[in-house]
């Protein structure tokens, strides 16, 4: 360690989250049904009255270690990039004690479409905080990702890994309008499992909104496809007893539309698809951008850990999670 007298901050977790319906309704316009999992990112930050550098530390889904001259200097991994633009957010030059080191742990897999760069902004962006009001970091993470990091991101990621539980989030030109909570069936478990293609998400989400830009009648199929879907969802969320056949068949018609109108599925995520049908997934879908990143499976909590044990004994990444009603928390 090249710091001295590194005081901890109070250490901050934010969970994963998956978008049970409403990919690109933040900016097509129309509403998204999100739901945080317990798949979290935990934040640490070390301060120092003069430290001789800004460390960054990570472990876990995420590897690496980071260094540059201060707070304020491009770090030498493009990675740690986002975390130290998240940590300078709050802090300046003049401050009598300047960030010195920031420890990551992760079981969030990067560029997976589960939301891993909002989740990192919103725990890193709590640190600061006595009381952690969910409102300040996604408005503070819509910054650093937007405007300081150059990211082409919606706001609809941020809702559910700063408040947790299911939200649907109400979108106009690219910002929030309104929040709504739903209740969850404590009796299901979620079934993410990786495609392990990796791609460049802004690049995606470009080449959607050029063909939005020249009127692709497809994205409109999509468009109205998908709020049939979200609205279905949450009328099965609201009623007193939800039926957990009937919410997988939703998630399976809003697959159907990722796949056949935005055309954002490939025969890799058809099979991890099919392999979690396959297993007893009551449905299946893409989460995120699509053209890669993770899908997941809604089960019944009792036949959740057996298809996980089957998935991966086919070479299927595969991780059991459920839904997290904690969004941004100390520790």
């Amino acid at each position: 360690m090249t710091n001295n007298s590194t005081e901890p901050e109070p250490s901050r977790s934010a969970p994963a989250r998956i978008c049970l319906a409403g990919e690109d309704l933040d900016w097509l316009g129309g509403s998204s049904l999100q739901a945080a999992i317990d798949l979290r990112i935990r934040c640490a930050l070390s301060m120092a009255p003069r430290p001789t550098s800004f460390e960054i530390f990570a472990s876990g889904t995420l590897t690496g270690r980071a260094v540059s001259a201060d707070l304020w200097t491009p770090a030498d991994a493009a990675w740690a990039e986002l975390a130290r633009f998240a940590v300078s957010f709050h802090h300046d030059r003049d401050d009598d004690r300047w960030p010195s080191e920031l420890a990551i742990v992760s079981a969030i897999p990067p560029g997976a479409g589960l939301a891993s760069s909002a989740a990192l902004c919103v725990a890193t962006l709590a640190i600061p905080a006595d009381r952690i009001d969910p409102g300040e970091p996604i408005e503070a993470g819509l910054v650093v990702e937007r405007e300081l990091a150059g990211r082409d991101v919606g706001p609809m990621d941020y809702v559910p890994c700063a408040a947790g539980g299911v939200v649907r989030v109400f979108c106009h030109g690219g910002r929030i309008e309104s929040v709504g909570h739903l209740a969850w069936p404590g009796d299901l478990a979620i079934v993410v499992v990786d495609t392990r293609r990796t791609r460049d998400t802004s690049e995606v989400i470009r080449w959607k909104r050029a063909r939005s830009q020249a009127g692709d009648p497809a994205i409109a199929a999509y468009v109205r496809r998908t709020k049939e879907a979200v609205e279905r969802l949450c009328a099965l969320l609201e009623d007193e007893t939800p039926d957990p056949v009937s919410i997988g068949e939703a998630l399976d018609a809003a697959q159907s539309t990722l796949r056949d109108d935005m055309g954002v599925s490939d025969d890799v995520t058809d099979d991890c698809i099919e392999a979690l049908k396959r297993h007893g997934a009551l449905g299946a879908k893409i989460t995120g951008t699509g053209k890669g990143g993770c899908v997941f499976g809604l089960f019944l909590e009792d036949t959740a850990a057996g298809a996980v044990r089957a998935l991966l004994a086919e070479g299927f990444a595969a991780t059991l999670t459920k839904v997290s009603m904690a969004g941004v928390v100390p520790g």
